[in-house]
């Protein structure tokens, strides 16, 4: 982890890294500004975390609840995080902004989720560029630490972590994807904008839904498959209605972790130190293993008790794929170059590195 500075996440001067904390007013206590620079915690303090995912989603079970008994543990049980999972507070496209409204105190999503809020973080969501979630997670903190810009998308929150999950392939329900003529006429579920213009590039026709939406959508037959991340598919319980897996890494989907900013001016010194600890790019990496290993298992167990089938692309075949994308991300880069932000620096970075399209 030494590779990684943290000089700036969690500096509103330097913008604050992604997703966050808000404490509710009726959650905090003024005590909680009482902490002194010899360590004391001051007050009582209670934030509220929501999500959309499942509450039996491996993150949470083997992450996000350890993670809540690690920091009640360090500040001596003076902040108290509670879990709301499955969009209790929020459904998927507005957990971001309950955050930034303080409708909730952290909140943990997908920036894609919300087309067109977050254009740079989409440099992560490079099609083809990356080969598991701990490489897009490495890549994504770099780019974060030497684009200010990158941050500045995320100026109305504290960023507490940005990380990446394992990499996405294609599945379809009935139709087995072998080429790239395959997909002429079917609707595919995107994760992201720059996903859904990949896929129009490539002949289908492409729809943005949250993952919570797929299972229906592909049930109803209003899909005819989706992208997603490998280790989703168990999360979101879509092995009944997948028939088919083409091999592909067609992305890699970025989470952001944040907190409001009030809430955190509310939190002590001491307090705040402590969760500065326990977040950043040590949480980002032990999140992104986290999702490598749910691929790998799903892989393993998921699938073939399900009966999805994998279609491997041959070597010229999946060449075609990277060839028919290439103008997506290069446009994506030219219209960042427009509104001021070095785009073809960042394509290029990630081009440069092994296994990228």
């Amino acid at each position: 982890m030494a590779a990684f500075s943290t000089k700036r996440w969690l500096t509103r001067a330097a913008v604050a890294p992604l997703a966050g904390v808000l404490l509710l007013a009726t959650g905090c206590s003024d005590g909680a500004d009482s902490a002194d620079d010899n360590g004391d915690f001051g007050g009582q303090v209670t934030l509220t975390f929501g999500h959309p995912f499942p509450p039996t989603d491996p993150i949470q079970v083997n992450v996000w609840e350890p993670w809540v008994d690690e920091i009640r543990e360090a500040t001596d049980g003076t902040v108290e995080i509670e879990i709301h999972a499955g969009g209790a507070l929020a459904p998927a496209p507005q957990v971001y902004e309950n955050v930034v409204a303080g409708a909730q105190d952290i909140g943990w999503t997908m920036p894609g989720y919300t087309p067109g809020r977050f254009p740079i973080t989409q440099v992560i969501e490079a099609p083809f560029a990356f080969s598991n979630a701990v490489e897009g997670t490495e890549v994504g903190w770099e780019l974060w630490e030497e684009f200010e810009e990158f941050q500045a998308e995320y100026d109305d929150v504290e960023v507490l972590s940005l990380w990446a999950m394992d990499t996405g392939d294609l599945f379809t329900r009935d139709q087995p994807v072998e080429t790239m003529e395959d997909l002429a006429g079917l609707t595919i579920r995107s994760p992201a904008p720059l996903q859904g213009q990949a896929l129009e590039a490539m002949g289908a026709s492409a729809v943005n839904l949250s993952g919570p939406e797929i299972y229906d959508a592909v049930e109803r037959g209003v899909i005819d498959g989706y992208k997603l991340a490998n280790s989703a598919t168990r999360v979101f319980d879509l092995g009944d209605t997948t028939g088919y897996r083409t091999v592909c890494n067609c992305y890699t989907g970025a989470f952001v972790l944040a907190i409001n900013p009030q809430s955190w001016d509310r939190l002590s010194p001491a307090q705040q130190e402590v969760i500065t600890e326990h977040t950043g790019p040590d949480l980002a990496l032990r999140l992104a293993g986290e999702h490598d290993a749910m691929a790998a298992d799903v892989a393993d167990n998921y699938w073939p008790e399900h009966g999805v089938e994998s279609v491997e692309l041959s070597e010229a075949e999946f060449e075609r794929w990277q060839d028919a994308v290439a103008p997506v991300y290069d446009q994506w880069a030219s219209e960042q170059e427009e509104a001021g932000v070095p785009g073809t620096e960042m394509v290029d970075r990630i081009r440069a590195r092994d296994g990228a399209g």
